[in-house]
């Protein structure tokens, strides 16, 4: 392209469209797989407007936002087409802009302005707010499994009091229960075990009829809010697996996704809490989840705690244990770790 002056005016709204036609030696570019943005240096010489292209042969064609683009009336001659393709960088000779001023509406102050920053921050905010949702449903599930637990505690209690068959039969529901929330599969078939148990308690003890039937459907309920658990574990594994692929480039630009990402830590303690409040029954007490549950839930937590510092490149504390953000580590050596704005004096670790 040669270079040229473009005339852009205040107050318009995507009403300038720059096309460049670009040559290398003489001959028409070849532009294919590249990625292409318009950089200009603003009037005042301190910030930037960065905006993505379209390709198309050798033209590269941009229309501009001029709410962004001119924030300063003025002329700069620092503007041109910038072209990237596996690591490596081209631009175009430099040609004018002159940002006209709009005589009726008032400036905005001057900041830079980047598309794939903002792209960026976007992404980010929407990572932590799904964060957030799974953490609130995994809530809300626990919640329910523990109050159908109890109710299965009370149907087991008539059924021993109606009949000895009735309490086995709801013990073998229990112990489906207990094996459907460390695995789906094994869920199914104890559920169906159950069935099958309480079929025979019917047959053989018609007095236990009806407690049987609160107890068959009891498992029901357990059933499906240990469906409802595990959809909600599976969004927080999958919000946590978009938070990772992000977090990197999230780090460096959003810095407004901070306080969302304090909202999601102080959801996942919510969570340990709740899990942490429920343990302490076995099989046959009917409340709380059992040990295996715990540690399941607790390895949900503690990917969805390091998803989160990497992302907000801040520590978070759950249970004594400290997730660190990778980009905090120097080295590791033989069991001794190397942190970058850490200190230990007199017995204390401080991490900045």
């Amino acid at each position: 392209m040669g270079a040229g002056l473009v005339r852009v005016g205040q107050g318009d709204k995507h009403g300038t469209t720059i096309k460049a036609l670009i040559y290398d030696g003489g001959a028409e570019a070849a532009l294919t797989g590249f990625t292409a943005y318009l950089e200009v240096l603003l009037p005042n010489k301190r910030n930037y407007y960065r905006a993505a292209a379209a390709i198309s042969g050798n033209a590269a064609t941009v229309t501009v936002d001029e709410n962004k683009l001119c924030s300063v009336a003025g002329y700069t001659d620092e503007a041109y087409f910038a072209f990237e393709k596996d690591g490596v960088r081209y631009s175009t000779e430099r040609f004018a802009i002159e940002i006209l001023r709009c005589v009726t509406e008032g400036q905005k102050p001057a900041q830079s302005w980047d598309d794939a920053i903002d792209n960026l921050i976007s992404r980010g905010n929407a990572a932590v707010s799904a964060a957030n949702n799974a953490a609130g449903a995994a809530n809300t599930a626990a919640d329910a499994a523990n109050k159908a637990a109890a109710r299965v505690e009370t149907a087991v209690s008539n059924a021993s009091s109606a009949a000895s068959a009735a309490t086995s039969a709801a013990q073998a529901a229990n112990s489906a229960a207990t094996a459907a929330n460390t695995a789906t599969g094994a869920a199914n078939s104890a559920a169906q075990a159950a069935t099958s148990a309480a079929s025979a308690a019917n047959d053989a003890a018609r007095a236990a009829n009806t407690a049987a039937n609160r107890a068959n459907q009891a498992a029901d309920r357990v059933d499906k809010a240990i469906a409802d658990a595990e959809a909600a574990a599976k969004g927080a594994n999958q919000a946590a697996e978009k938070a990772n692929g992000s977090a990197d480039k999230a780090d460096k630009a959003a810095a407004d996704a901070h306080t969302a990402a304090d909202d999601a830590r102080e959801a996942t303690k919510r969570a340990l809490s709740v899990i942490g409040s429920g343990t302490g029954g076995g099989a046959s007490s009917g409340g709380g989840a059992d040990s295996a549950e715990v540690e399941k839930l607790k390895e949900d937590a503690a990917t969805l705690a390091t998803a989160l510092v990497d992302l907000t490149d801040d520590y978070i504390v759950i249970d004594n244990t400290v997730f660190t953000p990778a980009s905090r580590v120097i080295s590791t050596d033989g069991g001794t770790i190397e942190l970058d704005r850490a200190s230990y004096e007199n017995g204390i670790i401080t991490l900045e």
